[in-house]
């Protein structure tokens, strides 16, 4: 499967804070990850997906409500600690990597 080049421009630009960040499948879907390490970013519907833990993802559900739960089997079973944000609202894409990555 191909990366979204969008996809693929967020990852080379994130990769000046994080070096080691490389990009591989996670069920079929883009995902990011610092080397030898879990995804915490993935690409899922035209969206950017973060693993944040899941009292973060409620906060960010409260203040966007265009942010949605990560489910990408599409059969109600969403991850608890990943939330998929839109292009476009008003959330700091960079800023959300930052802080699944362990950067901020």
């Amino acid at each position: 499967m191909a990366i979204p080049q969008v996809f693929e421009e967020f990852i080379d630009e994130m990769r000046d804070e994080a070096p080691s960040l490389e990009t591989a499948q996670m069920f079929g879907k883009p995902c990011a990850r610092l080397a030898g390490q879990k995804p915490v970013l993935s690409f899922y519907q035209d969206s950017m997906v973060f693993k944040l833990g899941a009292s973060r993802v409620e906060e960010i559900f409260v203040s966007h409500p265009e942010a949605v739960p990560f489910d990408p089997s599409g059969k109600g079973r969403p991850f608890k600690d990943w939330v998929q944000v839109p292009e476009g609202i008003d959330t700091d894409w960079h800023a959300l990597a930052r802080e699944a990555l362990g950067l901020k």
